[in-house]
């Protein structure tokens, strides 16, 4: 049985895209290197900010993320993986424009929960403020009947996004002492207002808020999608 080759569109950013790598590397139970899966990677900085786009400040990044995702197909891939939450905005679109599959991060995000946290009714949601407005977890966990609580506005622009996007925020500098605690104050804020557990709706956040951090579940989309490209890559040749 052929294993499949896993395609990474990466650079939103490159941090979160070592992230993903790390972790399927991590993930794969091997006893020599041969046992490894092949994975390609675009890791491309270069596509315009999600976040701007979709808030009308910026250039769409759907054409750069079209051509990305063709070139991985024309390099072998068989399926795509992207370590970027707010770039699943334009998953329809650029779903259309390939002939490979796309695992979603977000809908594996909510077969996990199911699965294992089935019983938490209340989840916290930290997220660029691009992915809020475009309310892609809410539709997501909407059929499940779990509560999702985001930040209020002025902590969703002072803690959230300042460790993101801030002048030391981890699209920047990367992962801080001052991004982690910016990111544990949003954590808590959330978990004061009832959160049994806290999604790390953006790909930067797990580089700073991991497991063990605060009183609650930290639930990390990119463990998660790690997880699942594994298992896709192992499984029987899709049929056509």
């Amino acid at each position: 049985m052929r294993e499949k080759i896993i395609g990474i569109l990466g650079g939103m950013g490159p941090e979160a895209t070592i992230d993903l790598f790390t972790k399927i590397v991590k993930g794969t139970k091997v006893k020599k290197d041969q046992d490894h899966l092949r994975i390609l990677m675009d890791n491309n900085p270069k596509i315009p900010d999600r976040t701007l786009a979709i808030q009308g400040k910026g250039p769409s990044p759907l054409p750069h993320l079209i051509r990305s995702a063709k070139l991985l197909e024309k390099a072998g891939a068989d399926f795509i993986i992207i370590p970027c939450v707010t770039a699943h905005y334009y998953y329809e679109p650029l779903k259309r424009k390939i002939r490979i599959p796309i695992l979603h991060i977000i809908e594996e995000t909510v077969k996990f929960m199911e699965q294992k946290y089935k019983e938490i009714q209340k989840i916290g949601l930290l997220a660029t403020a691009g992915t809020l407005r475009t309310g892609l977890f809410q539709k997501a966990f909407s059929s499940t009947g779990t509560e999702l609580i985001t930040p209020s506005p002025e902590i969703q622009e002072r803690w959230v996004m300042k460790a993101i996007y801030g002048k030391k925020g981890i699209k920047v500098i990367g992962p801080s002492e001052e991004s982690k605690a910016l990111m544990l104050k949003a954590a808590e804020s959330l978990i004061q207002k009832g959160a049994q557990a806290i999604i790390a709706g953006c790909t930067e956040v797990p580089l700073v808020l991991k497991e063990g951090d605060i009183s609650v579940p930290v639930i990390d989309p990119v463990s998660i999608l790690a997880r699942a490209a594994i298992v896709k890559a192992k499984s029987p040749k899709d049929k056509p």
